[in-house]
């Protein structure tokens, strides 16, 4: 070989070996994915990696489009109008993107940024940073060389979306709104604010053609936003994704926007996930640093709501009827104790209302409450001060009024009503406010609760406030919510807010509500009937922040099968009202399922959510797996040992040790009766099954492993027994009968112990009764009239004997009419009002009929007097002399000594069999 062809064959090797190194470096820079590329094409900007696609206008440095470049679709056709912003002055007049004096972009390649600038009365520099990811960012700095005050900036400027190819959409309302395809095909628009209604700045949507996520990443202030979608009325076919920040520019002043990710691809989890992160909520105090070394109690209590007002008993009383009769610990959440009860008053809460007794009996009360085993929360309310207030009757000299309250641009104090009651909004940063309510503070922990409650600082959308003290670096839009953050930067105590939003998951204990409450009370009318529910606040935070639903609201208390399933599923904690009786088998429940179910995962975060599928859902937390059955009608079998009942639910450990839920069929055995809400817990010397909720059972459970035999007995819930139980065994099973009443002792629950021989229990003087099914239950109901829309006929047969029907006044006679659905034989009603002290012993007098055709009625007992009365749970029997067949049963009221109205709380209809 010559040493020319020498030289040529090691120059080849050379150049194939740089090139190779080349290649390897540059995979290795990308991550094996093809780097991002700049094109000027056709009067576009593109910018592509393998995941997207890029497009802007040249002329205006708008989006022209933007593409999933791993399903080929086009998910966004651009900004509306062609503006990339646009930006509203203090009188009323804009200035947007496409009106610049001057438009001109760079390209960046070492950097992967793209420039554009945008001259005139606003001087708009935009920073395009692309990455090798699924995502890009965008910020906005904007010079204000006008000389008037921008007061929002739009950016970027609604990106359309093609109305037809979106599946569903992701708001942040507590814990996670998931609106259908229908509310878009409806042309439907809502926006509203973070920090306020939303608690992220986050929107995504999946279309047909993949998904898009756009959110903030906040550095150093929060920057408050309106965010949502808007039907695009002048473009026909599309929806904006609505994103407005609230500003206030003066003259000659700069503003810089957040960083704004754009997110192609990828599921809703994913773009959560790095929301958390990016935001460092990740980083945000844990729990355990917030509620110190008393965590597990905290964890294994739930939120006892106790109204003082509504209850009407002086601190003494609480205990006796209150505290002594509640059979499980939790936190007791005082309300309207403060002079003038609830929404008077604020901030003064101490001393109590003096017919409730002294601030010592307070006191007294609170040091009862601990040594029961007791955490106390008090609510609160410093964000709203009430008008006629000993606090704002009486400042101190050189405190204005004007000086401490929010104030509108106008000069106005912000005033707001609720109902009778008006208080001022006052601004947080304000040092007179803060010293007012920390000295409350100290009063209250002196007194010896264990966290206070404040209520309205995560809901309320934050204000801008205009003059008063204001933290460094704030401008009227961001003062509010930057000086909320101080403030509960300061708290050491547990705090609990109502709502709550992201940044405040880094001091509060408890986030205290969710859209369920607004959707029931018809707060959200535009979103309400399109909404199913997304645990994105557990993914982003549970682990930082407990969540309970509202601390005062009926109608999300734990109190009905549809809540308990909906908290599961959400990653929600348990809550409960006292003033519907301590001895309400949801008490039992929430007790129950808070301290053996719950308190094991109460600080773990939510990891999945999966609906695979239709009404069926699967949430992962921690190493629990919860599956909710969203069909109210019928059952789900999950396996052949467990079946949920219709709108069931249950939560299961990776290792079995922990199940509960609500069943048809447990451990391959169908169940007696309808109702049976269950939990087992197993360690390795005991397994405990509890049933706080359900009729008489037969149960099978598994032996532990290594056990011989086993033996059980009942329990009550303070730990002391009641009786031994006979079992049998078959092969690695243990049956046995659950009786919720032996010997007029409430079963706590039944204890399984292992034993070296057969257990020894024999025939015992209870057993077990068999169920009756309530034949009116949930079925078709109508009175001659209703006192008000709360107290409808269907309260009569919705299963709560807390809720009832009520008829007009000083009307008689009043009937309520339930239809069975068909003819059905029967011979005993059940009548209920509901078991409570506060409604006191009355006669009602009642004629009951029968009907097969909903319209002639026959007697079938004239007309006579019931006695109701509370000392024996306000329930009677009605047997009827003979089994009718009937379809309609009707009870005609023609007196109350206790009200002048009708009142059923229950109308249940039985075949009793002999």
């Amino acid at each position: 070989m010559n040493r020319r062809r020498r030289i040529w064959i090691w120059t080849a090797a050379i150049s194939v070996a740089v090139a190779a190194i080349g290649a390897i470096l540059v995979y290795l820079r990308f991550g094996g994915v093809r780097p991002v590329t700049f094109t000027e094409k056709d009067g576009l900007l593109l910018v592509r990696n393998d995941d997207y696609e890029a497009a802007f206008d040249a002329t205006n440095g708008a989006f022209v489009s933007l593409k999933d470049r791993k399903t080929g679709e086009t998910l966004s056709t651009g900004n509306r109008d062609g503006h990339l912003w646009w930006a509203i002055l203090d009188d009323r007049s804009s200035l947007n993107s496409r009106a610049s004096r001057s438009f001109s972009y760079e390209w960046r390649p070492s950097s992967r940024e793209l420039k554009l600038r945008y001259d005139g009365p606003l001087k708009v520099d935009v920073t395009a940073t692309f990455s090798k990811e699924n995502r890009f960012t965008l910020q906005a700095v904007v010079r204000n060389t006008s000389d008037k005050t921008v007061e929002s900036f739009r950016f970027p400027y609604e990106l359309n979306l093609p109305t037809d190819r979106i599946r569903d959409a992701l708001l942040p309302m507590l814990p996670g709104v998931k609106l259908n395809d229908r509310f878009f095909k409806d042309q439907n628009s809502f926006e509203d604010q973070y920090p306020g209604v939303l608690f992220a700045s986050y929107v995504a949507v999946r279309t047909t053609g993949g998904s898009l996520a756009i959110y903030d990443i906040r550095e150093s202030s929060v920057k408050p936003v309106v965010l949502g979608f808007k039907n695009q009325i002048d473009q026909a076919g599309a929806t904006g994704i609505v994103r407005d920040y609230k500003t206030w520019i003066a003259p000659q002043e700069q503003w810089t926007s957040p960083r704004i990710v754009v997110q192609v691809g990828g599921d809703y989890a994913q773009s959560i996930e790095r929301y958390r992160t990016d935001n460092g909520i990740d980083r945000y105090r844990s729990l355990a640093d917030k509620l110190g070394d008393r965590k597990d109690e905290f964890f294994a209590s739930p939120f006892f709501k106790l109204d003082v007002a509504a209850a009407r008993s002086d601190w003494t009383t609480l205990k006796s009827k209150w505290l002594d009769r509640l059979r499980h610990t939790g936190v007791i959440h005082l309300v309207a104790f403060q002079p003038g009860g609830h929404d008077e008053n604020y901030p003064d809460f101490l001393p109590p209302d003096p017919r409730w007794g002294t601030e010592n009996d307070f006191r007294q009360f609170i040091a009862y409450a601990r040594e029961k085993g007791n955490l106390v929360v008090p609510y609160t309310n410093f964000s709203w001060w009430g008008v006629n207030a000993p606090t704002l009757r009486n400042l101190p000299g050189g405190v204005k009024l004007e000086d401490i309250v929010v104030r509108r641009k106008n000069g106005d104090l912000i005033k707001e009503d609720y109902g009778p009651h008006s208080g001022y909004v006052v601004n947080p940063g304000d040092p007179f406010v803060r010293t007012r309510i920390a000295e409350e503070h100290r009063r209250l922990l002196d007194a010896g609760v264990d966290g206070i409650f404040e209520d309205q600082w995560g809901i309320r959308n934050t204000p801008y406030v205009f003059g008063g003290v204001v933290p460094a670096g704030t401008d009227p839009s961001n003062a509010y919510i930057e000086a909320l953050r101080q403030y509960a930067d300061s708290i050491r105590h547990p705090m609990y807010v109502e709502d709550g939003f992201d940044v405040l998951a880094d001091d509060a204990a408890g986030f205290m509500g969710s859209v369920l409450l607004w959707n029931q009370l018809g707060y959200r009318p535009k979103t309400a009937a399109y909404t199913s529910y997304y645990p994105m606040m557990g993914m982003l935070a549970r682990d930082k922040v407990m969540q309970f639903q509202h601390n005062l609201a009926k109608e999300t208390m734990t109190m009905s099968r549809d809540v308990l399933r909906w908290n599961l599923a959400m990653g929600y904690h348990l809550s409960a009202d006292l003033t519907r009786g301590t001895d309400n088998p949801w008490i039992d429940v929430v007790g129950v399922f808070q301290k053996h179910v719950l308190a094991a995962y109460a600080d773990r975060r939510i990891v999945g959510f999966e609906e695979p599928e239709p009404n069926r859902t699967v949430t992962r937390i921690g190493d629990m797996e919860i599956t909710a059955n969203w069909d109210d009608q019928n059952p789900l079998a999950l396996d052949d040992l467990f079946t949920l009942a219709p709108g069931g639910v249950q939560t299961v450990s990776r290792d079995g040790r922990i199940r509960a839920g609500v069943y048809t069929v447990y451990n391959g055995r169908p169940l007696d009766g309808e109702n049976h809400i269950l939990a087992e817990i197993r360690e390795r010397k005991a397994v405990a099954v509890y049933q706080p909720y359900g009729d008489d059972t037969t149960l099978a459970v598994r032996k532990e492993k290594g056990w011989k035999h086993a033996v059980a007995a009942a329990y009550r819930y303070d730990g002391g027994k009641i009786a031994d139980l006979p079992v049998r065994e078959e092969g690695d099973w243990i049956v046995f009968d659950y009786i919720t009443d032996i010997n007029g002792q409430k079963t706590g629950y039944v204890l399984l112990t292992p034993s070296d021989t057969p257990s020894t229990v024999g025939d015992v003087p209870f057993k077990k009764r068999a169920p009756m099914k309530n034949l009116a239950l949930g079925r078709d109901v109508r009175s001659t009239s209703d006192t008000s829309k709360d107290y409808p006929a269907a309260k009569a047969v919705d299963g709560d004997p807390y809720t009832y029907w009520e008829s007009v006044n000083r009307r008689f006679p009043q009937s309520l009419t339930v239809d069975l659905g068909e003819a059905r034989d029967i011979n005993l009603i059940r009548l209920k009002l509901p078991p409570m002290e506060a409604w006191q012993a009355r006669d009602q007098e009642i004629e009951v009929l029968a009907s097969d055709d909903g319209e002639q009625f026959r007697t079938l007992l004239a007309p006579r007097n019931y006695r109701f009365d509370p000392n024996a749970s306000n329930e009677v029997d009605i047997p009827l002399p003979a089994v009718v067949r009937t379809r309609y049963v009707r009870l005609t009221v023609t007196n109350n000594t206790g009200w002048p109205a009708a009142q059923i709380a229950e109308l249940e209809v039985y075949f009793k069999s002999e």
